[in-house]
């Protein structure tokens, strides 16, 4: 397939990237170009006319840009409302126009409040209200419109903590130390690896059932998590123990 990864120079994306690239023709819309030889649209997730530019002979999307987690003060609410939703829609609306019928949204289990002292399934409503998690939930909503109203395919994948395969099971985001994650009991909980999330996308491409969420994760013990439904749906749970 021919695959447009919104937001594809940055941290997540370049996770996946690897595999996405060995597998299918990618072209990347990002401001600056990715770190591998790919077929580059320069521009921002929230300009339609760069949008469409990017969509042209493309089979299905990817859109894995973000807003930076954290940035809660009042000054970078419109940036995060601007990356995390607006450009979920015009995304899913440019790629409407240009005949798309497919896209995949990298989503997160921040949707959640207090996400890792819960039980949580895909059935659990989301319930998050700090900017980053509402906006990752109003996101989803937008996907859910866009399924609906443009008859489209959109799997969406929450994650939690996606990381470089030499980090894990820690968390590491670029120029900051790796950092364990733990539950409130103190027990560690491993990253998703970017081996398994990179699988988790390449079987997210391929399932095309209407509007679908699934939880990515790498801890499959079902303290926090059930990753039942990827396991069914998708034939994915995490590999690195």
């Amino acid at each position: 397939m021919r695959i447009l990864v919104i937001g594809g120079s940055g941290y997540v994306a370049s996770l996946v990237m690897p595999a996405l690239a060995a597998r299918h023709e990618v072209r990347v819309l990002d401001p600056p170009p990715p770190d591998e030889d790919l077929d580059h649209v320069a521009g921002t997730s929230t300009d339609p006319s760069a949008l469409h530019r990017a969509m042209r002979g493309i089979d299905a999307v990817l859109h894995a840009a973000l807003a930076p987690v954290g940035e809660d003060a009042f000054a970078y609410a419109t940036r995060t409302f601007d990356v995390n939703v607006t450009s979920v829609h015009l995304t899913l609306q440019a790629a409407h126009q240009a005949g798309i019928r497919h896209a995949v949204h990298l989503s997160s289990l921040s949707v959640y409040q207090d996400f890792t002292n819960r039980q949580l399934d895909e059935s659990v409503a989301a319930d998050a209200t700090d900017l980053y998690g509402l906006t990752k939930r109003l996101a989803e909503q937008v996907c859910q419109a866009a399924a609906a109203r443009w008859d489209m395919s959109v799997t969406v994948l929450r994650l939690a903590w996606p990381t470089t395969d030499e980090a894990w099971p820690a968390w590491a985001l670029p120029g900051a130390a790796p950092v364990v994650k733990r539950a409130v009991d103190g027990q560690p909980i491993p990253a998703v690896s970017a081996s398994d999330l990179s699988r988790a996308v390449l079987a997210a491409l391929d399932h095309r059932c209407g509007y679908d969420v699934f939880h990515v994760a790498g801890d499959d013990s079902g303290r926090c998590w059930n990753l039942a439904k990827a396991n069914v749906h998708l034939g994915w749970r995490p590999l690195r123990h």
